[in-house]
């Protein structure tokens, strides 16, 4: 029975009337104007009057209809057509085309090729860092909205119409905590580029490559390849807030805020070469971004696609227009599909996804999180209005999706809806779900419906890529998360009649098809519409050929176990390890990486209830997941058998620290590695064996091999390698060796790695000939084989007295002919292999052989018969060589794919396409002799220093060491893959770990062997704060720094209103260039939240310093109260000038200043005396005094000299200092020495380095005329005048000796060699300097020829300088200055008499105490004389000098010479740093003995507060130091033996040390052996210090002075960064009763010198007048 009102229409016509009455009554319209055609909205009809007016048609006609029923039929004349049929029953059905399998092109696919795995995804949105805090909020049901951050759109605080528009708009949203800070260094981005760079195009550029890591998609992978890049994106803030101020408008802000540079950006950072799109269809654009991706990837128009969207809320006006139009939630949230719907939460959000095709995915054994199974989009056409949504375009783009996925969609499960919490939005996408999805379902599975707006707002072109997320979490851990703020169904939807509910608590996913099916909606605001089909991975397409893929042998077996040595005789079972490589751009993001990861593994280690196998499994898939991270230049790996030892590794990577089990390298070896296959010798018993039960690829090779083997001499190889005990002769050995090269070789290709180039030696070669490509392996088998089988039946065949013999022998190649024309007798011997230079093999006739040995033995030269019958590449194997190459005639030779540097063609090296191995290659390569030094050395010369040996056991690495210091490739890497008695695959497996490090590509998937993934952390972004200074309405930056004072004391401070200052960075940055506009900040620190009431200010303060501009920030509360907020520090573009203001200080000034005032000196708290005043100093009495008669120049050489070790006289005017040796440390001594002595400002150290002695005369000449001062005595430019009168004065005409030395300086050399380096080099080369006029170019360089009178003079100032006995002649025959300061060196310390350097001998009749002062670290007492000058004349003063051993031994050695200088006297015993211990030492040995220790003086000698751990990492990372320090001061590469370090300690290290020095040969690095010995003194005296326990001195009695510093220099905390923080007490609390502190000013390194050395000396006065 029909329920339509008697009075309803009936007909169309009818109907048509009814709603011109309706709408002329609702708009207040002529029903005459109401057109049939045209669209509702044009006759004024609001959202809200359309769905009151679908209320009243049901009313009215007794039917259900939608809501939005108007805006779908949106003309009268549709609308009455429409309803009408309703009433009649004769509307029609919406239905689903069937499903479609055609790409693009119109060609059928597979539906595994049309379906599209997701394999990564990253995202960031409010409340979310991270696709897993993502997946938190929703599963928590969170809500990510909130107020706007402070500081968000500040920026416009100084325009106050918009100021007034946001204090009224509703400004609630969801907001990420921080837009503005990127790690720009990471992607080779300048700061000013970042600035001016949408926030937009940061944050994806972040995002794409979490999601490449979460895809354990390796990005350096993909360089070049076919990936694309769509990427949707609504809105210009950024570039708009850029644009409003043209003063802040840089041209990278062109680029940087480019819509299309948003995908475009990507594509470049990452070389991707597929399309790169980025698209503006508002709300839907990262919808159809994945829509187009996936249309790319069914094409082939990319291989891998990079899709998703980003919404960056950079501006206020989108959220003040958004609220001012009322479509902004009143009270702050999205309901979705609820009845209490008021809106839309604006918010910042991007998401990424890494999408590849299905089949592509399987193929490369990617983690499928979820499957795309069919996209859709299209436009809304003329709908009711431009952002008004058209229902029927929803429906059809639903029809069209789950057509394209093949879905029916009563099956599908969840739609993750666009669902934006609006009146009308919200049911008419509930309408077109109904009718597509709802249709014929039943009660019992509806459709479930759900919105991530709810949780945090609609992000806009980055909602689309929220929702899939939302979806494949949701899918991957089976639960729908609820919907927030669902308060009861919207009345406008029929929920029951269309089948759908709102998902108001989690629950199960319910899959009613078998599996999770879903739906992710999309509609933009501009009418394009998105749907994507989503599937979980067991719902996806079938494999179509599951049994295709590859299914090679694994690389090893890891239930297989290795057999090693336990120490005590016996054996035990070890686990094949896993390697963990961890890498970065950097070596500190390398560091960092590291110790992110050993953060996370510290809670997996084994501790958290993991059984074994759990935590070899966990170990497994930590190695898979580091192997699938993208691998940066600096490279560290680790070796770990288990979790305790990756966690241990990985600690020691993150502390910079190497050693066994442990590789790193800062950047790779840009030449890449030589494969070297060595050649007979290599050979034992159980070779390959181990390996063949480990390695399931290598055994499957060995057997391969066997097959042909067995074909062409047959025996069995295998046997052979698992049989105990068989063993093997010459034929098999060869055939066993070649065949471990080649399954060697496989089993480091299929790990990924590759050789840059290849070499052989001797039948090496044919391995060779493999791994170039230029024989099958086949081929290379049957060349060994028959070669082999001949030489073999050769030693069988011959009688013993016929047989060869070969030997080892020091003869070069020329030398070893030269030697044969000598002695005839030899002549039938032959050179067989020339390995390197010095190691020759030779072969021949038994007797001849012997006899060779004996002979060059007996010159005192190397020679060694090897233990081998015959005499391989000699003319005894000339019987052989037809029948080989009779048997070896068919081989194929390939082109070759990789340089071979030959050894059996000298000096040939065959590149990629050449053919050369025929039959006659291997047949010269049986024949001729072996050219393995010169092929090798023409790789070290080549650059080559990386070296793997491939072999069962390595014998090619002696040759290539000689070779490698033969060529100064001393920094070369020697390595092998197998070795006798070591583990196999912990052996391998260290060379493909080094190899890593050096820059190779490993497949570390292969390695680590089937497993899952880790949930790792992922990269750690260096992130810093880059911001545009754009202030819209105003030009220049508003505000900030604020008004500027000067103050008196030269500062410059800023004032402004809080509410003005952005950040500490930004009124930093501003006020550093209103002071110097060409400064850079370099260093910003914030102390907190620039936060406080209206009427507060920022007060900020610049002081120019040395070196640049110290800022500090404040914050001034209306109150007054102050609080620092922030400090930062710029360099200065005349960083050297002086303080600001402060032109020369007085004498007096700078005297304090320096530390000549009188210093702190404190008891320590255990002490029993009172604090006591130092005597009274006069800091002046070491001073120049312009009185004294003394000249500038005099004094300036004197400072010099002390400091670098010259004779006054013998200093060459004319040479810059740097050139005569002077390094950072010296110049800081000779700069504090002329700055206190002459009572000048700071100077700048760089130009004391880079002038002469006489530039620097010169230039202290002018500053002490000029009164001290530096400049103008005020203002700013103070520093500047300063370096310019220095400069003009430095180069006038003020004196003959200045323009002496400027014609000297212009015709001396333009620098030196290697640079003086000792006090005899010193000497010798100023002698030279100062009697010809010139200067040598070096001390290792040619000297000029000179006359027979001038070499008479050079001598006789040498002789008078050193009491040596050098001729003249000598002289003319020295050629470099070494062999003169050699000569010199034995007898210039003659004032050193034993032990005992003598500074002041004992004055007749004085009977004052003895002062001893011990020396330095490796240094000689020499040092003491200034504070020798600062005792008394009456106090004798001796210097003791070093010795070898430990420190009781040398102790025990001064204790004679001390008790027979001491006179029966008490004695004062002292030293610096190292010189202390040695002081105390002695006196803890006189403690009981006839000698009184009055007083001991310590300089300087002091412990950590936090002293370095003793343990072998510490040890380990000391000697990386030490060499680093090597390399970087003297240019020599010391390479640490850390695995010699390990087993035998540093005992041995610096035995090897010691040995290195006294052999190696200066000319290859230039230093003298004497400067290299001064080093390991150091080093050993150093060590010694840093290991004592100053308790074992607690029984000493006598009284002790610590002379602090204020701390340690720079090179020692670099030797021991223990020593950046001191103890308080020097480390001497609770050891020493009577312990007194005198502080000095200055650091470790000035304490000898003045003015400190003063303190020193009136300190040890008053103790030795209380003894006297």
């Amino acid at each position: 029975m029909s329920t339509t009102p008697a009075s309803a229409p009936t007909t169309v016509p009818e109907m048509r009337a009814w709603l011109h009455d309706w709408v002329a009554r609702t708009t207040d319209t002529d029903p005459a104007d109401i057109a049939d055609d045209r669209p509702l909205e044009e006759s004024g009809l609001s959202s809200r009057d359309v769905v009151v007016l679908s209320g009243d048609l049901e009313r009215l006609l007794g039917v259900t209809l939608d809501a939005t029923v108007a805006y779908e039929y949106n003309t009268v004349d549709s609308l009455a057509s429409y309803v009408m049929a309703r009433v009649s029953g004769t509307s029609g059905s919406d239905r689903v085309p069937g499903p479609q399998a055609a790409s693009a092109a119109g060609a059928w696919q597979d539906p595994s090729d049309r379906q599209v795995a997701v394999v990564g995804m990253a995202a960031r949105y409010p409340g979310a860092e991270s696709v897993s805090q993502m997946w938190k909020l929703f599963e928590q049901g969170r809500s990510g909205v909130g107020d706007l951050p402070e500081g968000r759109w500040s920026e416009y605080d100084g325009d106050p119409e918009m100021v007034r528009r946001m204090s009224a708009a509703q400004l609630t949203g969801g907001y990420l905590d921080d837009i503005a800070s990127f790690d720009a260094e990471f992607f080779g981005l300048s700061p000013v580029e970042a600035a001016n760079m949408d926030p937009q195009q940061r944050i994806l550029l972040q995002l794409t490559w979490e999601a490449l890591e979460d895809a354990h998609i390796p990005a350096n992978t993909l360089r070049g390849t076919r990936t694309g890049v769509f990427i949707g994106t609504t809105n210009n803030d950024y570039g708009m807030l850029i644009s409003a101020d043209p003063t802040a408008a840089h041209p990278y802000a062109l680029t940087g805020n480019s819509t299309a540079v948003v995908a475009n950006r990507i594509s470049y950072a990452f070389d991707f070469r597929g399309p790169s799109v980025a698209m503006d269809t508002a709300c839907s654009s990262s919808l159809v971004a994945v829509h187009d991706a996936v249309a790319a990837l069914r094409t082939g128009e990319a291989t891998l696609a990079v899709a998703g969207g980003v919404n960056i809320l950079a501006n206020p006006f989108g959220t003040v227009a958004f609220s001012e139009l009322g479509v902004l939630s009143p009270t702050g949230g999205i309901r979705a599909f609820s009845e209490d719907a008021d809106g839309i939460v604006r918010s910042d959000g991007a998401g990424v996804l890494v999408l590849k095709r299905l089949s592509d995915a399987r193929r490369d054994g990617d983690d499928i999180l979820a499957v795309i199974a069919g996209t859709a989009v299209n436009q809304d056409g003329r709908s009711n209005g431009l952002t008004a949504p058209n229902p029927e375009a929803q429906v059809a783009v639903l029809q069209q999706a789950y057509g394209d996925a093949g879905i029916d969609p009563r099956t599908v499960d969840y739609v993750e809806a666009h669902g934006t919490g609006t009146i009308l939005g919200d049911p008419i996408e509930a309408g077109a779900l109904g009718r597509v999805l709802g249709e014929g379902r039943d009660n019992s599975s509806p459709l479930l419906l759900g919105s991530a707006k709810t949780n945090f707002g609609h992000t806009e072109a980055a909602a689309g890529v929220a929702g899939v997320i939302k979806v494949v979490e949701s899918m991957r851990h089976g639960v729908l998360p609820r919907s927030l703020n669902f308060t009861g169904p919207n009345p406008y939807i029929d929920f029951d009649r269309d089948h759908l509910e709102v998902v108001e608590d989690p629950r199960e996913w319910p899959a009613y098809s078998g599996h999770p099916v879903a739906g992710v909606s999309g509609f933009g605001f501009g009418g394009t519409n998105a749907h994507v089909v989503v599937v979980a991975p067991e719902g996806a397409a079938p494999d179509p050929d599951p049994e295709a893929r590859e299914d090679r042998p694994a690389l090893f077996d890891r239930s297989a176990t290795q057999t090693v040595d336990d120490g005590d005789g016996g054996k035990s079972e070890l686990g094949i390890p896993q390697l963990l490589p961890v890498s970065g751009l950097l070596p500190s993001r390398r560091r960092t990486a590291a110790s992110d990861l050993a953060d996370w593994l510290g809670g997996h280690d084994g501790n958290d209830g993991h059984d074994a196998g759990a935590g070899q499994s966990l170990l497994t898939d930590t190695a898979r997941t580091l192997g699938r991270r993208s691998h940066g230049r600096s490279r560290g790996v680790v070796l770990a058998h288990g979790l305790d030892e990756a966690s241990a590794g990985v600690a020691r990577l993150a502390a910079g620290k190497k050693g066994a089990g442990v590789a790193a390298a800062d950047s790779p070896d840009r030449m890449g590695a030589v494969w070297v296959y060595s050649g007979f010798g290599s050979q034992h018993r159980k070779m390959g064996k181990e390996l063949f039960t480990l390695s399931p690829l290598f055994a499957a090779r060995v057997r391969e091999i066997a097959e042909v083997v067995a074909a062409e001499s047959g025996w069995d190889l295998v046997e052979l390698v698992t049989d105990d005990a068989r063993d093997y002769d010459l034929e098999t050995a060869q055939v066993g060796i070649t065949a471990i090269q080649i399954a060697l070789t496989d089993l480091m290709t299929a790990a990924g790695a590759r050789p840059s180039a290849v070499v052989g030696q001797s039948m090496g070669e044919i391995a060779a000939a493999y791994a170039v490509g230029g024989l099958s392996m086949q081929d290379a088998v049957r060349v060994a084989c028959h070669r082999a089988r001949l030489m073999g039946e050769g030693e069988r065949l011959l009688p013993e007295d016929k047989l060869g013999a070969m030997a080892v022998i020091d003869l070069g190649v020329e030398e070893l002919a030269s030697f044969q024309q000598e002695h005839p007798e030899f002549s039938a011997v032959e050179p067989a292999v020339y390995a390197a230079p010095g190691m020759t093999t030779v072969g021949g006739p038994a007797r001849q052989v012997a006899d060779l040995v004996a002979f060059v033995d007996g010159e005192g030269r190397f020679a060694r018969q090897l233990q081998v019958k015959g005499a391989g590449h000699t003319s005894m194997l000339d019987p052989v060589l037809g029948e080989l190459h009779a048997e070896i005639c068919d081989i194929t030779a390939r082109p070759i794919t990789v340089p071979l540097y030959s050894t059996v063609d000298r000096g040939v090296v065959y590149r990629p396409g050449d053919t050369p191995h025929d039959a006659d290659y291997f047949v010269r390569c049986t024949r001729q002799p072996v050219w393995f030094s010169d092929a090798t050395g023409s790789q070290f010369d080549a650059g080559f220093r990386t070296f793997v040996e491939f072999s069962p056991n390595p014998v090619a690495l002696m040759p290539l060491m000689n070779t490698a210091f033969a060529r100064d490739a001393g920094d070369a890497s020697l390595m092998f893959l197998l070795k006798r008695k070591h583990p196999a695959a912990d052996t391998f497996l260290t060379t493909v770990a080094e190899l890593y490090v050096r820059g190779a590509d490993i497949d570390f998937t292969a390695l680590a062997g089937p497993g899952g993934w880790a949930d790792l952390p992922g990269m750690h972004w260096n992130l810093q704060r880059h911001w545009t200074d754009a202030r819209p309405g105003g030009g220049a930056v508003r505000g900030m720094p604020g008004a500027r004072v000067a103050l008196p004391d030269g500062r410059t401070a800023f004032s402004a209103a809080l509410s003005d200052v952005t950040s500490v960075s930004a009124v930093a940055e501003a006020a550093v260039h209103a002071v110097d506009g060409d400064a850079v900040v370099s260093a910003v620190e914030s102390y907190g939240a620039l936060a406080g009431a209206p009427g507060d200010d920022v007060t900020t303060v610049v002081q120019r310093s040395l070196g640049g501009l110290t800022v500090h920030v404040h914050h001034i509360a209306a109150d007054g109260s102050a609080r620092l907020v922030g400090e930062a520090f710029a360099t200065a573009s005349g960083s050297a000038a002086t303080p600001q203001g402060g032109g020369a200080a007085s004498p007096a000034v700078s005297a304090g200043a320096a530390g000549g005032a009188a210093p702190v000196s404190d008891r320590s708290a255990t002490g029993k005396g009172a604090v006591n005043a130092l005597p009274a100093v006069d800091p002046s009495s070491e001073r120049w005094d312009p009185e004294s008669g003394e000249s500038v120049a005099d004094r300036l050489r004197a400072i010099v000299s002390e400091s670098m070790g010259y004779d006054a006289d013998d200093l060459p005017g004319e040479l810059p200092l740097i050139d005569l040796g002077l390094d950072s440390l010296m110049g800081m001594r000779i700069k504090n020495r002329v700055e206190y002595d002459f009572g000048l400002p700071p100077l700048n150290v760089q130009e004391l380095r880079d002038g002469s002695v006489d530039s620097v005369i010169a230039m202290v000449e002018s500053l002490v005329a000029d009164g001290g001062n530096t400049g103008e005595s005020t203002g700013e430019d103070a520093g500047e005048d300063a370096g310019e009168d220095a400069a003009v004065t430095a180069g006038s005409d003020t004196s003959a000796g200045t323009t002496d030395a400027s014609a000297a300086q212009a015709q001396a050399p333009t620098g030196v060699g290697v640079a003086p380096r000792d006090a005899a080099e010193r000497m010798v080369f100023g002698t030279w300097a100062s009697v010809t006029g010139a200067a040598p170019a070096g001390v290792t360089s040619p000297l000029p020829l000179v006359d027979s009178a001038t070499a008479e003079t050079i001598a006789a100032r040498i002789n008078e300088r050193s009491g040596s006995s050098i001729t003249a002649q000598q002289v003319m025959e020295a050629g470099t200055v070494e062999p003169l300061s050699d000569i010199a060196r034995e007898f210039l310390e003659t004032e050193v008499e034993g032990n005992i350097r003598v500074l002041r001998e004992r004055p007749a009749g004085s009977r004052r105490p003895a002062v001893f002062m011990f020396h330095p670290a490796g240094g000689s007492s020499v040092v003491y004389e200034p504070l020798t000058r600062r005792l008394p004349d009456d106090v004798p003063v001796y210097g003791v000098e070093r010795l070898e051993g430990s420190l009781d031994e040398r102790a025990r050695a001064y204790v004679e010479d001390i008790t027979a200088l001491a006179d029966g006297l008490p004695v004062v015993l002292g030293g610096w740093s190292f010189g202390g211990a040695l002081a105390y030492e002695v006196a803890h040995r006189l403690e009981n003995s006839e000698v009184t220790v009055g007083h001991l003086e310590l300089l300087d000698l002091v412990q950590p507060l936090h002293p370095a751990p003793d343990t072998k990492e510490e040890m380990h990372a000391r000697w990386d130091r030490y060499s680093a320090f090597a390399s970087k001061t003297y240019g020599i590469d010391l390479p640490v033996p850390h695995d010699l370090l390990d087993e035998q300690g540093e005992e041995a290290l610096i035995g090897l040390m010691t040995t290195f020095l006294r052999t190696s040969d200066s000319s290859g690095h230039g230093l003298a052996a004497g400067v290299l010995e001064h080093q390991r003194a150091s080093f050993v005296d150093t060590r010694i210090l840093n290991s004592l326990d100053f308790h074992r001195w607690a029984d000493v009695t006598a009284p002790v002075t610590l002379y602090k510093s204020e701390g340690m220099h720079e090179g020692a905390i670099e030797l021991e960064p223990s020593f950046a923080e001191i103890a308080p007490d020097g480390g001497w609390g609770g050891i020493v009763d009577d312990l007194e502190i005198v502080h000095l000013p200055g650091d470790h390194l000035g304490v000898p010198d003045e003015p400190a050395i003063g303190i020193v000396g009136a300190r040890i006065t008053e103790h030795l007048d209380t003894l006297s």
